[in-house]
């Protein structure tokens, strides 16, 4: 990694549930507009590290600086606000509310306009609601999900969920993107397809991006540099190239997963 100030710097994190350690002692650092993977076996901490990050769990020990900002007992809004985004593990959509909804709203999160305006239904609320409709317009088809801005985002297929999750994710503009195995129950297809798709938003938006992801093929095409957590401490980081050729790697997670295919 070079010299330069990371843009997310957590340094000695950990995470206590009890007498259990989610997470012990871990120090990632990512640069501005990096793409950065973070594997590891199921239970190895990954998505906590993100629940971290976000205010979700609040961490034992350690700091989280983002742009130099500690997020250490921020709450999630507050850390939002400061231009953090993420996917989840398990989508999280509104089913019953429409595509185009579901990724206008995070551009809600800040007002432009008074509680006034919008009770007096003045001109600059109805500019803000077309724009507002413009851009979330302009996120579904850069996803392919234009044709299916009014159906409900529950009735579409899992893949296009995902799509829509991560469209919704952009839609609050983000400077870093975190993606929880955004390929999770995709086909070979579907997964090409995702790469393609994650590799045009990261130069588009000019975006810092982390990513947990168990398909180590999409992790390999897209990641500059890779984490690798396992047992709740970092296992090794380097490129993948590294990655893939580490001992311990191999060992506690790479030679499973190849066993396994």
């Amino acid at each position: 990694m070079t010299s330069q100030t990371p843009i997310l710097d957590v340094s000695h994190m950990s995470i206590a549930f009890g007498g259990l350690r989610a997470l012990e002692d871990v120090s990632v650092q990512v640069n501005e507009n990096e793409f950065v993977g973070l594997i590891g076996p199921n239970g190895a901490g990954k998505t906590t590290f993100f629940n971290s990050i976000t205010g979700y769990i609040r961490p034992s020990e350690g700091k989280i600086l983002f742009n130099g900002e500690n997020l250490v007992r921020k709450p999630p809004s507050k850390i939002a606000n400061y231009g953090i985004s993420r996917t989840f593990q398990n989508i999280r959509l509104f089913p019953k509310m429409t595509v185009l909804d579901n990724v206008s709203i995070p551009m809600h999160s800040t007002p432009k306009y008074s509680v006034w305006a919008a009770m007096l239904g003045l001109p600059s609320v109805k500019r803000v609601q077309i724009d507002t409709e413009k851009r979330a317009l302009e996120f579904l088809s850069i996803m392919g999900l234009v044709e299916h801005k009014d159906r409900q985002a529950g009735t579409l297929p899992y893949g296009l969920q995902r799509r829509l999750e991560i469209a919704r994710a952009l839609a609050a503009s983000p400077k870093l993107l975190l993606l929880d195995e955004p390929a999770a129950g995709m086909n070979n297809d579907e997964c090409n397809e995702l790469i393609e798709l994650l590799r045009g938003i990261y130069k588009t938006f000019n975006l810092t991006v982390v990513m947990i992801e168990h398909h180590i093929d999409i992790v390999m095409k897209l990641c500059s540099r890779i984490y690798v957590l396992n047992l709740g401490k970092v296992l090794a980081e380097g490129t993948p190239k590294q990655i893939q050729t580490d001992p311990q790697v191999i060992k506690a997670y790479l030679g499973e997963r190849r066993r396994k295919a």
